[in-house]
């Protein structure tokens, strides 16, 4: 006899509906049965716009209700830690996301109640289940590039401007209060994927600034008091070097870019904006010529491009699609038994403490060590 699907409780008829409910329903084995915002009307309007059968204004209803295993925890950084606490209180599995935290006092207690749970807690670093990072990591692992010596990975497009605001919703990025920054938001993206690569970070030095003071709104003008760009040297506990760059109002950036390269040749993933599994492509390039620059694109295999139990499709623009699936995937699998989930709480701590670690460093102007724990 097949067993019962897990059900899956929403917090957010925002992002947390719009990109994270496809990728749920894409899978064997659960069901999206509940949907949480602050008010009555909000909820109850958000259940008949997504087909969910239960509505919920309360979060901490939704975290006690016996019929809900799993509780996905959409919003901003400071609402979710109350979020997270109540869910892993009443004993259930969770999905936050990214920042973890809203500063590391937070990113601590949540990471200490997942242990006390004993739950499958996850975070949403992605990125490195987009098809293009999995085969890259796998030809890595495989020697394609001989030795390892190197990587550097960039996110830097023009969120903001100082002409428009291309992301509207996003304007809470500019509170510190709300733990944002290029280095927080954009960064830690980023270093999950560097963490989830090349293991735990052991010490850094950053540079971190404010460059453009005003963004433009719908006649109004916001006034962000937080870094819109990150610089980090990082060296992992290996030895292994990596550098990060971070920017959100950058005119004509290039978007997403990670490379890494050692004694046999050079692989790099890129993207437009943040990295998809429709989008992300691969090159690659084992010529040694002095000054060549011959990167090849190199074909996604079908076994990166398939989830076992999942429907999504990758080449479909949906926001995550795929990469999401993945993601829940191993979280499902992990809650039978099966294999590990992650990125999970232990790496989102980790994460969390080198971004903390990279505002100490750039204040003051100063390599920072940190204790490397054992992912």
């Amino acid at each position: 006899m097949a067993s019962p699907p897990l059900r899956v409780g929403i917090i957010s008829a925002a992002w947390g509906a719009k990109a994270h409910l496809p990728a749920w329903r894409s899978l064997d084995g659960i069901e999206v049965t509940a949907i949480c915002t602050s008010r009555p009307e909000t909820a109850a309007k958000a259940a008949e716009d997504f087909k969910v059968a239960r509505a919920f204004d309360d979060f901490r209803a939704m975290a006690a209700d016996p019929d809900i295993d799993i509780v996905d925890c959409g919003t901003r950084p400071p609402l979710r830690h109350a979020m997270v606490m109540a869910a892993l209180g009443a004993g259930k599995h969770v999905y936050n996301g990214i920042p973890f935290a809203k500063d590391l006092a937070d990113a601590r207690t949540m990471h200490d109640a997942w242990r006390r749970a004993g739950t499958v807690a996850v975070v949403d670093a992605f990125m490195q289940a987009v098809p293009a990072m999995v085969q890259m990591k796998a030809m890595i692992e495989a020697g394609w590039i001989g030795d390892v010596f190197g990587a550097d990975v960039a996110f830097e497009v023009p969120l903001f401007s100082a002409a428009q605001t291309n992301v509207p919703g996003y304007v809470w990025f500019a509170d510190p209060a709300n733990g944002a920054s290029a280095g927080r938001n954009l960064g830690s993206h980023m270093l999950h994927l560097l963490v989830h690569f090349f293991g735990p970070v052991a010490s850094l030095a950053s540079d971190q600034s404010l460059a453009l003071r005003a963004w433009p709104l719908d006649g109004e003008t916001i006034r962000p008091a937080v870094p819109d760009r990150a610089s980090l040297l990082l060296r992992h506990a290996s030895g292994l070097p990596t550098r990060l760059e971070a920017n959100w109002a950058k005119i004509g950036g290039e978007g997403f870019r990670f490379s890494v390269w050692g004694s046999q040749g050079r692989l790099e993933a890129r993207a437009p904006v943040f990295p998809m599994a429709h989008d992300t492509r691969l090159f690659g390039t084992q010529n040694p010529a002095l000054g060549s620059a011959a990167m090849e694109q190199l074909p996604i295999e079908p076994t990166y491009l398939a989830v076992p139990g999942c429907h999504a499709v990758a080449d479909r623009p949906e926001t995550g699609l795929l990469a999401l699936a993945s993601i829940f995937a191993k979280m499902r699998d992990a809650i039978g038994g099966a294999g590990s989930a992650a990125p999970d709480f232990a790496q989102a701590l980790h994460v969390h403490e080198v971004v903390e670690a990279a505002v100490l460093a750039s204040d003051e102007r100063r390599w920072i060590d940190i204790t490397a724990p054992d992912l």
